[in-house]
């Protein structure tokens, strides 16, 4: 049997950080869908419902309209695992704001294109039910890329997935880990009913009301110096990216406001690089990051483990 599958508080800075833009995440409450004649899609996503309602006799949809809803909209999205009889093979619902190419025969499907994006959030979150069968677990995900010329960069990726029984609604949150200070420009969306090859139809997932959170915060104190400081609070650390247009000696210090240097490294030569500074240990209150870099001093202040 073929199977399609996903092969898968608050951070104060000396400055304090103004958004010009923020990024949205498109029809993102699902109260709005594209009629196709035997079939709906929400508006601004796909999904496999064209594909497999193109098979004669044996078609179906695993991306419906649902009126089970959360807050004062309408709708929601409903996903559901079923299995298709001919060709047999298992199929999850699943969707995404970028561009779906599925070979239903092969049992293989890409995704490419996505959303654009202006500015870096830090989570996707939003709303869901999940209702399992057997082994089930469901992903709800986000990529964010920058495409210079022909290359695509992968910037960022976030994950939020379970296999528990979620009978009201409840608000999930993917952390995006990004990997490179390089502002993305596109983003994709994905959520997949089943994310593992052995699946079960009938496992069903709801989804609404997404979003883009900056609750962490972002700013560059120092543009020129080739600095973007994180706080993931969610594993308790700090990441630094670096950016600068050569290599050059860097050291990076944590110090708390008693004047004691609680986190120090010799990063050595650093161009284009990221450091992490795990913070979970220490106690809770002011902190000031230093890094020296070509004998310059940067400082950013951070409230840790509020």
């Amino acid at each position: 049997m073929k199977k399609i599958f996903l092969t898968p508080f608050l951070l104060f800075l000396l400055v304090i950080p103004q958004l010009s833009a923020q990024t949205v995440v498109p029809n993102a409450s699902f109260e709005n869908w594209t009629s196709y004649g035997n079939y709906s899609d929400p508006t601004g996503w796909d999904t496999p419902n064209k594909e497999l309602m193109s098979i004669p006799l044996f078609g179906f949809t695993v991306v419906t309209k649902s009126t089970d809803h959360y807050g004062t909209g309408s709708f929601s999205v409903r996903l559901e695992t079923k299995h298709l009889t001919f060709p047999s093979m298992d199929i999850p619902g699943f969707m995404t704001c970028g561009t779906l190419t599925i070979n239903i025969s092969a049992g293989t499907y890409s995704l490419s294109g996505g959303a654009p994006v202006v500015d870096k959030p830090t989570h996707l979150k939003g709303y869901y039910k999940y209702a399992p069968k057997g082994g089930d677990s469901c992903v709800i995900g986000i990529g964010l890329t920058k495409t210079t010329g022909t290359v695509k960069d992968t910037i960022g990726f976030g994950v939020f997935s379970t296999k528990d029984t979620i009978s009201d609604w409840t608000p999930f949150s993917a952390w995006i880990d990004y990997t490179s200070a390089v502002m993305p420009d596109t983003m994709n969306i994905v959520a997949f009913s089943t994310a593992q090859t052995t699946m079960t139809p009938g496992t069903v997932l709801f989804v609404d009301g997404l979003f883009l959170d900056y609750t962490v915060g972002f700013q560059e104190n120092n543009p020129e110096a080739g600095i973007q400081v994180y706080n993931e609070r969610e594993s308790s650390r700090l990441m630094i990216f670096f950016d600068f247009p050569k290599s050059e000696s860097t050291r990076i210090n944590l110090i708390n406001m008693m004047g004691q240097c609680v986190f120090s490294e010799d990063a050595g030569s650093v161009e284009k690089e990221r450091r992490i500074i795990p913070y979970g240990a220490m106690h809770k209150g002011v902190y000031l990051l230093e890094i020296l870099h070509n004998q310059k001093l940067y400082i950013k202040k951070f409230f840790l483990n509020l």
